[in-house]
């Protein structure tokens, strides 16, 4: 139970299921997916995978801070919505990445991520076929 770091095609199922419905498999897989230094993670409630996300190390530059990785294809399975699984997902993302990250934000998930300690970026931008998105960025401070 809880989070778990896995192989990439363990992410593909609730990937397409959630964030690619209707579109071939194929789509459910990002650039960098397979780089060495790519992790994939779920978090596991009575044995079946209930969330998923993936850590790439992909660095930008935030007024001058370098933030080292983004966070991918986070999603929870519409079943288990509204039980805090991914509020206690990213919590233990955070601990297990230990360092700072951005990510690009569905406009429907911005209140949730900002509830879990990330802040805006910049203006909403259109993802073709997806959707309005807003970077977002989560900053490990001392302590946290």
């Amino acid at each position: 139970m809880g989070l778990q770091q896995v192989l990439l095609e363990e992410v593909i199922p609730l990937r397409h299921k959630v964030l690619r419905p209707g579109q071939e498999r194929e789509a459910c897989y990002f650039d960098g997916d397979a780089d060495q230094t790519t992790r994939h993670f779920t978090w596991v409630e009575d044995g079946q995978v209930v969330s998923i996300a993936t850590v790439m190390e992909m660095g930008r530059d935030f007024d001058g801070k370098a933030i080292p990785y983004q966070l991918r294809g986070m999603a929870t399975d519409p079943a288990s919505a509204g039980q805090g699984i991914g509020s206690s997902f990213l919590q233990a993302l955070h601990k297990a990445v230990d360092d700072s990250w951005w990510c690009n934000a569905r406009e429907v998930a911005v209140r949730f991520y900002e509830r879990n300690g990330l802040v805006v970026v910049g203006e909403p931008f259109e993802i073709p076929g997806i959707g309005t998105h807003y970077v977002m960025v989560y900053e490990k401070t001392a302590g946290s």
